[in-house]
């Protein structure tokens, strides 16, 4: 009985390491993720008038969180920004999407894209 409570119990840590390796990765990614600015809000707000740099962080936010959850993320640079917008009406059905949840995360995938910011 003891022998199976220490498999468990080292079961249990090497799940925990696990959990927290896959986390500390995904917020490394994150923090190389170009992060919107004024200038990337006005390139925006030329598609997508009104447009502001809170509506680019809520997508960048978006990204992050929800689509992490599936897959590591990818860099928006390596996707043309014309090719953004299908895969996220691709991507949304799955993760049942919200409209402005959509826009929000297509505008920060597509200016994100465009960035000068390096990754």
């Amino acid at each position: 009985m003891r022998i199976n409570l220490n498999i468990k119990v080292r079961r249990a840590r090497s799940w925990l390491a696990v959990a927290l390796l896959a986390g500390g990765l995904l917020a490394g990614c994150a923090a190389r993720l170009p992060e919107p600015n004024a200038a990337d809000a006005v390139r925006a707000a030329r598609a997508w008038p009104g447009t502001t740099v809170g509506d680019l962080h809520r997508g960048r936010q978006q990204y992050v969180q929800r689509c992490s959850g599936c897959h590591g993320l990818i860099d928006p640079h390596r996707v043309e920004a014309a090719r953004w917008p299908g895969f996220v009406k691709e991507m949304s059905g799955r993760l049942k999407l919200s409209g402005d949840e959509v826009a929000d995360l297509t505008r920060y995938l597509v200016i994100a894209s465009q960035s000068t910011q390096t990754l």
